[in-house]
């Protein structure tokens, strides 16, 4: 009877644990299975919808479009962790990015999925910082972008955007919106002489700095010589709280004009971006001399 006994006592706590709190082996929590969106991963042989929907709030969490990793997911692997000699897991990611904060994602799903949301962020912040429009507030845009995270051959970055209504009908509606606690632009300052020798300097220089957060930063200018207009782009850099300095290589044919003793006018728009791909320009005017 006491052996009995004490049997019943155990049995009686664990039924007062709730489905959350129970431990896996290796004393990781077990997937909360009441939760129609779980955060913890739901394991290798849960369904298509609790893997989209873990994938979701994954994105949600961080401000970005739940479709998103899903689409990718689905093209990429069916929504399966693969197990591959050179790419593995639901992304395809190559066995090269098997190190520092991904280290061991071939085992580690959640790795996986913060890979992809880490570099699908960058894309994103880079595209704002460059001038683009945010792909975040367009769903036909959803494809090219996760094609700029997965970086297929040319001729696939066209398979990821039929996956849109697929992830929808997944995720179904489970899941909470994209949080943005972030809404304020960086702080952007830029300088550039109003008179540059552009001949001695091989280009436009500008200097920029963010200086209350990080951002990235992207450079473009208008230049009007010998009766046509150009556009010019430097890529995108993260200039440091202190000034950096960026220059925007002249063509030859505006380098010519130049050596003629010809004036030539500019515009110059820097584009930032904060990671939360709040963005922010400036434009300044400049005349360049020989």
């Amino acid at each position: 009877m006491r052996c009995g006994s004490a049997i019943a006592s155990a049995l009686l706590a664990l039924l007062a644990c709730a489905p959350g709190a129970l431990a896996q082996e290796g004393g990781a929590p077990a997937p909360d299975f009441s939760d129609p969106c779980p955060a913890l991963y739901p394991g290798d042989g849960a369904s298509q919808e609790r893997t989209a929907r873990w994938m979701a709030r994954g994105a949600g969490e961080r401000g970005l479009p739940l479709e998103l990793p899903v689409m990718a997911g689905l093209a990429e692997s069916g929504l399966r962790n693969l197990r591959g000699p050179s790419y593995n897991g639901f992304f395809g990611m190559h066995s090269s990015l098997n190190t520092g904060d991904y280290r061991g994602f071939p085992k580690n799903p959640t790795l996986q999925l913060d890979w992809f949301l880490d570099t699908a962020a960058l894309v994103r912040q880079r595209r704002v910082a460059e001038g683009g429009p945010d792909p975040a507030a367009d769903s036909g845009d959803y494809g090219l972008w996760i094609a700029d995270v997965e970086r297929p051959a040319p001729q696939n970055r066209s398979g990821y955007q039929p996956h849109l209504n697929t992830a929808r009908k997944l995720v179904g509606g489970r899941c909470p919106a994209p949080v943005r606690s972030d809404l304020s632009a960086p702080a952007l300052s830029v300088r550039v002489a109003r008179r540059q020798r552009a001949l001695a300097s091989d280009g436009i220089v500008t200097r920029l700095r963010c200086p209350a957060e990080a951002c990235m930063a992207g450079i473009a200018a208008t230049v009007t010589a010998g009766g046509r207009e150009l556009t010019l782009r430097a890529p995108a850099i993260d200039p440091a709280s202190t000034w950096s300095s960026v220059l925007i290589r002249l063509p030859r044919g505006v380098r010519r004009e130049l050596r003629r003793g010809r004036g030539v006018t500019a515009t110059v728009t820097v584009f930032a971006a904060d990671a939360a791909a709040n963005a922010v320009s400036a434009k300044r005017s400049t005349r360049l001399i020989p």
